[in-house]
């Protein structure tokens, strides 16, 4: 072998060895930084890429648009329930309502009130043309007259007997004609104070005004009408609105429940959103013979006004609750199969199932027998949403 071809050998096993050599070096720089790294990592266990959420929870981000949806309300306790729904109307307080009437015939030549005016008492209903009025002035006039000339011819007997001219009979026949007269004065001006009428003019004008204060809930004159005492139709009804009666018409198969004293809460579409409670204070005896059902009534406080006479509504009668229960809003209630579920707030956008057993529902509360306990934050508005994202969590 030659000087050259050797040589040449030597380079390629020099060039082989150097290369292998790197490669190693490559190889333990790479498993050193594999091992800082590992010791950086010291003993921190993997991170999950997310929880495990338990069966029928839903969480959401608080501040997030389907979190805003949702409203909450709080489970109270309460010591009554609803026993019965009964329909229900607004009538007048019959002790304070008056259905005004002309006590003198005549036409009514002008009106001076309209339906749902307020009066007060001796406020001008009506002007009316009336005989009878200026009958009942003439009369008294005649009265007065007829009273100061007995008198006077009572102390001119008197006089003349005193001076021996009469006799004692001539005496008592005056004092019997004044004391005619006087009754006589007496009866005239009763009737005209009974009118109203003012005393010493005669006038055939009647103005028919308004016995108490209140509120004009009907009329049936209208000018240009002949109006009689006898005639039994009203030609105003007023009535102080302050309390007003509630009349319940209460079917026979709840006759039972309803008693002086129970109490009940109504509501009409007049009033939206509000309640009026109330007691239970008549009960008839005789039942209607078309419905066969009979009337309650309880009397209603009704400050500025808001119950109106004939609004109509629904009652629900109220009975003390021994063993308590819990009420939340309808809305919470959600039907899954056979079961009824309300959602609870465990956590600031967390949220729970739970089975709860419903007792009553009247369509705005339901009490809750079990499965809900006083204070608990109950899911209302956006339970259905709720239902829907713990169906498909699972």
């Amino acid at each position: 072998m030659t000087a050259p071809t050797r040589l040449r050998r030597m380079t390629r096993s020099h060039h082989v060895v150097r290369d292998i050599l790197q490669q190693q070096r490559g190889a333990l720089v790479v498993l050193a930084l594999a091992l800082g790294c590992d010791a950086c990592r010291g003993n921190d266990a993997p991170v999950p890429s997310h929880a495990v959420i338990p069966a029928g929870e839903v969480r959401m981000t608080p501040g997030s648009p389907k979190a805003a949806s949702i409203g909450i309300d709080t489970a109270r306790a309460v010591t009554e329930r609803v026993i019965a729904t009964l329909p229900a109307q607004i009538v007048a307080d019959e002790g304070h309502t008056v259905r005004v009437t002309s006590p003198v015939a005549g036409r009514i030549i002008s009106l001076a009130v309209q339906p749902g005016d307020h009066v007060r008492a001796g406020q001008p209903l009506a002007d009316l043309r009336s005989a009878d009025a200026a009958q009942a002035a003439s009369d008294a006039a005649k009265a007065s007259t007829a009273w100061s000339t007995a008198q006077a011819s009572l102390a001119r007997s008197t006089d003349l007997f005193e001076h021996k001219v009469n006799s004692a009979r001539d005496v008592e026949q005056a004092r019997n004609d004044e004391a005619l007269a006087r009754t006589e004065l007496a009866r005239a001006r009763s009737r005209v104070n009974q009118l109203g009428l003012a005393a010493g003019a005669v006038s055939d004008t009647y103005v028919l005004r308004a016995p108490i204060a209140g509120v004009i809930i009907d009329r049936a004159a209208n000018p240009g009408a002949e109006v009689r005492p006898d005639v039994g139709q009203p030609l105003f009804t007023i009535s102080s609105l302050d309390d007003v009666w509630l009349s319940v018409s209460v079917p026979q198969r709840d006759i039972a429940l309803v008693h002086r004293g129970a109490r009940l809460r109504f509501r009409t579409e007049t009033v939206p959103g509000h309640e009026f409670d109330g007691r239970v204070s008549f009960v008839s005896d005789a039942l209607d013979p078309v419905s066969h059902s009979v009337t309650a009534r309880a009397v209603l406080a009704n400050p500025g006004g808001q119950l109106r006479v004939q609004a109509a509504g629904e009652v629900q009668l109220l009975v003390s609750e021994s063993g308590g229960g819990i009420v939340i809003p309808t809305r919470a209630l959600v039907t899954r199969g056979s079961d009824t579920v309300v959602f609870i707030e465990i956590a600031p956008g967390r949220f729970t199932r739970r089975v709860v057993v419903v007792r009553d529902d009247d369509g705005t509360l339901a009490t809750i027998a079990s499965g809900l306990s006083a204070g608990e934050r109950v899911v209302t508005t956006g339970s259905l949403l709720l239902a829907g994202e713990a169906d498909r969590a699972q």
